[in-house]
């Protein structure tokens, strides 16, 4: 029924209109039913998230006090000797050897993962042709989602029989292998910008000399430790090497958005200043991207730090301190993997509490990359004006001999923004007055960003094409139809059936709790923010639940389920396998849900509440069909990630050569399968399967990401 209009007589008072009287829509019993089963879902599954994990980790936590009240916190983390069953006495354990191993692997990766990373970013950003940026960063950024036991079967089969002997030479020739890391050294400080990397870069090279130098007239012996031999297939170097590769996609990946970011008015000014392309990526970019950089950085130092799989084939596993770095060490991820299965009693409880100091490590890492990328990225760029201006006052650069006008025909003055420049004076060409010094810079960094270019292609590269070449020859019909090998030197006519069908059941069980899940709890976090103060609060907090859970090791992963799932069942199994899979997936689709989601317009949702929908229908008609390709996109990056995970299932589901689809008994799967013909046979013909099925597993996780960045290229289509 239409309400009769108001009488015009009461709109007016003596003193003024008065405002039309608001009506409240009065909603019916089922939508207020909805409406709070729509937020009492949403909650439900932020609860079920928080408090299952939380669970899973109390329980870990509890496996420690024997270990705790044992050896002490200290005593614990600075014990250097470990030895479950000592001669005469009781067990000592002590985690020293492993923290220190962790340390050097993962110095090595980054030492050598960051400068390049670096300057492919540079090279796919601002250096290379167009037509060649775009191919080149999509091949590395596949290359991220290669599971971490493909790189270990890759550096212990291809680069360990290469490397070591150039290895053997740079031990009998310790003096020159010294004197030429110092001038490397030195000549990268030279190029890098003003700041804290230049400082440290001076201080090693100033070190390695001194040390060279002390060396050389006989203070000190020609002999370093750290670089004696005998080279042995599993060493600190070969673990380092390996883990640079895995994570220099990563750090490249994220320092290459960081650059986009970079306004374009700053690199105009630059070169409307007179600055050669270095010079505009010295002044302008680079400080700019300063806390980008150091974020992706340590996310990348947070990979190398909880890698499990390639350290444990490659590193040697032999706790030692300070001993040759061509020698065998242990890992703190590696040394849970491969202990974990035969402990009990105390030693369990000192591998678990293993386990706890390599999430505390990876806590730090990822808090202080949370805390940097927080930072303002404008920081360093606006000094960028001051430090050219400084450079112009002092002749060092000069102004294009070139005149520029705005669109009113005079010339710009101080207060108004640069005009843009030629694309002409914006390669370098035209500028006047650019010293010989400055062009040999300009062209030495351009030579060491192709150099980092080629020198990051070629294992990748390598990667890829071994992969390749091996696998397709054990491709055929059988290797998809029938099971694994029972004896490893015979492979012929088996195949990975099982495996295939246990990966496709237990990422499935992982998704179908994952998925609902983490799209519920960025609801929650989208509708808590736009609640009020005490609802940001509750938004913020689950964010910062969000992003530890990100920074988890694989390896944290699997021991909690094993010791809250699998000692209570006393049995590996699927569904316990899928479960692992899940809290890794959890919050990869909870970040990207949450991040697509604030990026529909607000517009759309205010028009539908303004017109009487309630929340959850404006959520179900409005925001998830908008966020829908970003949300696909989450989900299809983390079933790629679960895919491709090992170190989890070895704790949970266990493994089989037989088939089965009963998700209560152990189950086989692709990473396991190759884990176990690397590590447990390592036989010609095992090795030779296993390229096959790490050929179909990486295709697999392509294939995926592939899939993910079609949606992502939807949700930038539907923003648009």
């Amino acid at each position: 029924m239409t309400p009769a209009p108001p009488d015009a007589s009461a709109a007016v008072a003596p003193d003024g209109p008065i405002a039309p009287k608001r009506h409240s829509l009065k909603r019916t019993f089922t939508a207020t039913i909805a409406e709070r089963s729509y937020f009492g879902l949403t909650i439900l599954a932020g609860l079920i998230a928080v408090v299952a994990i939380g669970f899973f980790f109390w329980k870990t936590f509890a496996q420690t006090t024997e270990t705790w009240s044992t050896f002490g916190v200290w005593g614990f983390i600075t014990g250097t000797v470990w030895n479950a069953q000592p001669i005469t006495g009781p067990p000592v354990f002590g985690a020293l050897p492993f923290i220190y191993g962790t340390a050097v692997t993962a110095t090595i990766a980054m030492a050598l993962a960051v400068p390049l990373a670096i300057g492919v970013a540079l090279a796919t950003t601002f250096v290379l042709p167009r037509r060649v940026r775009a191919p080149l960063a999509g091949m590395i950024d596949l290359l991220a989602a290669v599971p971490s036991v493909v790189y270990g079967l890759w550096g212990i089969v291809i680069m360990v029989p290469w490397i070591n002997p150039r290895l053997e030479w740079i031990s009998s020739h310790q003096m020159i292998t010294v004197f030429v890391l110092a001038a490397l050294c030195g000549v990268v400080s030279l190029v890098l910008p003003r700041g804290v990397l230049k400082v440290v870069g001076f201080a090693v090279a100033a070190f390695l000399f001194l040390s060279w130098f002390l060396a050389l007239i006989g203070v000190i012996g020609r002999s370093f430790r750290l670089l004696d031999g005998p080279v042995l297939s599993g060493s600190y170097v070969s673990a380092g090497l390996v883990l640079a590769v895995m994570v220099l996609p990563i750090i490249t990946a994220i320092t290459r958005e960081v650059f986009v970011t970079v306004p374009r008015e700053q690199e105009e000014a630059a070169y409307a200043l007179g600055a050669t392309r270095w010079e505009m990526i010295r002044d302008a970019v680079l400080p700019w991207s300063r806390s980008g950089i150091v974020g992706a950085s340590t996310l990348g130092l947070g990979r190398a730090v909880g890698e499990t799989i390639a350290i444990a084939i490659l590193i040697g596993d032999q706790p030692n301190i300070l001993n040759s770095l061509f020698g065998p060490g242990a890992t703190l991820a590696g040394w849970i993997a491969l202990q974990t299965g035969e402990a009990s009693g105390l030693q369990l409880s000192a591998l678990t509490a293993l386990a706890v100091v390599l999430f505390g490590l990876t806590l730090m890492t990822n808090l202080g990359a949370r805390l940097v990328t927080r930072r303002s990225p404008r920081s360093g760029g606006r000094k960028l004006s001051e430090r050219i201006f400084f450079r112009r006052a002092t002749g060092e650069v000069a102004m294009p001999d070139i005149e520029i006008q705005d669109d009113d025909g005079d010339f710009p003055d101080a207060s108004e923004p640069v005009p843009v420049v030629p694309a002409a004076v914006r390669e370098g060409a035209g500028i006047a007055d650019v010293s010989p010094q400055r062009r040999r810079q300009a062209r030495l960094a351009t030579v060491g960003i192709y150099l980092a270019v080629v020198l990051a292609l070629i294992p990748l590269g390598l990667v890829i094409g071994e992969i390749v070449v091996q696998g397709v020859q054990e491709l055929s019909i059988d290797f998809f139809t029938q099971l694994p090998p029972v004896d490893p030197s015979n492979t012929a006519g088996a195949g990975i059936s099982n495996a295939l069908v246990g990966t496709l059941i237990m990422v499935g069980i992982g998704t179908a709790i994952a998925a609902p899940l983490g799209i519920l709890t960025a609801l929650l976090m989208y509708e808590s923010a736009l609640s009020g103060r005490i609802g940001s609060r509750i938004a913020w907090a689950m964010g910062l639940f969000v992003d530890l859970l990100l920074g988890v090791p694989s390896i944290v992963v699997g021991m909690i389920c094993y010791l809250a799932i699998v000692i209570a069942t006393q049995q590996f199994d699927a569904l316990t396998g899928g479960i692992a899979l899940s809290i890794i997936m959890f919050p990869i689709i909870v970040r990207t849900a949450d991040e697509v989601i604030r990026l529909v317009p607000s517009d759309l949702s205010e028009a539908a509440l303004a017109l009487g929908a309630p929340k959850w229908r404006t959520a179900l008609r409005i925001v998830i069909p908008a966020a829908l390709p970003g949300i696909l996109t989450g989900v299809v990056l983390a079933i790629a990630r679960a895919a491709g995970e090992t170190a989890p299932l070895l704790f949970t589901a266990g493994s089989s050569n037989f088939f089965s689809t009963d998700i209560f008994q152990p189950m086989a799967s692709m990473p396991i399968v190759i884990y176990n013909l690397v590590i447990n046979a390592r036989t010609p013909q095992s090795t030779q399967f296993a390229w096959g099925a790490t050929l179909v597993l990486v295709a697999m996780i392509l294939v995926l990401n592939l899939i993910a960045r079609f949606f992502g290229r939807l949700a930038r289509g539907t923003e648009r």
